[in-house]
């Protein structure tokens, strides 16, 4: 992984589209992250959980899951069987930049709930289709590949084009295995950033103590609550930047009681000030 040294909840994209199939016979587990881009996973083999946002889920080969920019994602390996799986990352300007004018080939990742409507489990038919359009893609990256730009993007455009067809269909239906007190303190949490938040109220809310809380909530999402706590209130200032909201009531309303601590964070976190950051989107 190649998380940024200041925020090893991000997991940077260098290139327009990267992509490769892995197989794991160790514990492949790491902790809740996101990326500066989209990606595509597809399940192939092997004992894992995944969790998106406030989900847990165990896959069965042909799971297909989709996560945009602003999801937080992990893999927990369950025992070191074999595990197999495609992956796909794509920045969202390239997935434009593919668009025909009257179809965004990003809509099955944007326009949705966020961490709602990720998974697809694909037909044997489907999960064929998909792997034929992934060898193509394969192809683009072969040494001294004629035309190897026209072969890619002609590739990613199927593939894309195959995944909003997915997405269009009825949800996929699910066990979510999170436990519930975890999925609550992720909600506390989200609705009450503005708030100081204390891990005793936290606890007292679930009828659990603290200690137990505080190790149950790293167990399932690889991050301690004051790391989750703090990726969260970058994340609603980003978004506040991004609706036109000032640099000031950002801070404040993200949570940050104190400025000089959040233009740190903040920089920290995503590379830039947050002055630089609602420049680069105004």
């Amino acid at each position: 992984m190649n998380k940024t040294e200041n925020n090893p909840h991000l997991e940077p994209i260098s290139e327009d589209i990267s992509f490769s199939r892995k197989k794991s016979t160790y514990n492949a587990s790491y902790a809740y992250h996101r990326h500066d881009g989209c990606e595509v996973y597809l399940f192939l083999s092997g004992n894992v959980r995944l969790y998106i946002e406030q989900t847990c889920f165990s896959p069965v080969p042909g799971s297909l899951v989709i996560l945009n920019s602003n999801e937080m994602h992990r893999v927990q390996s369950i025992d070191q069987s074999p595990y197999e799986r495609i992956v796909i990352n794509i920045k969202r300007d390239y997935m434009e930049a593919l668009s025909p004018c009257d179809f965004s080939l990003e809509d099955c990742f944007y326009t949705r709930p966020l961490g709602t409507e990720n998974l697809r489990v694909l037909s044997p038919d489907a999960l064929q289709e998909f792997l034929t359009l992934y060898k193509g893609l394969e192809s683009s990256a072969t040494p001294n590949c004629f035309g190897r730009t026209i072969i890619q993007n002609a590739y990613a455009s199927l593939l894309l084009l195959f995944l909003n067809r997915q997405y269009q269909t009825g949800p996929s239906s699910y066990k979510n295995t999170m436990p519930a007190y975890i999925t609550g303190t992720m909600q506390y949490i989200d609705s009450h950033l503005n708030e100081p938040i204390r891990l005793s109220v936290l606890a007292n809310n679930f009828h659990i103590s603290e200690s137990y809380l505080s190790a149950q909530f790293k167990h399932h999402t690889g991050l301690t609550l004051r790391a989750y706590l703090l990726d969260r209130k970058i994340s609603c200032a980003k978004q506040l930047l991004q609706e036109g909201v000032s640099v000031t009531d950002a801070c404040y309303c993200s949570g940050f009681n104190d400025y000089a601590n959040f233009i740190r964070s903040f920089k920290n976190a995503t590379g830039v000030s947050p002055g630089k950051y609602h420049e680069s989107i105004s």
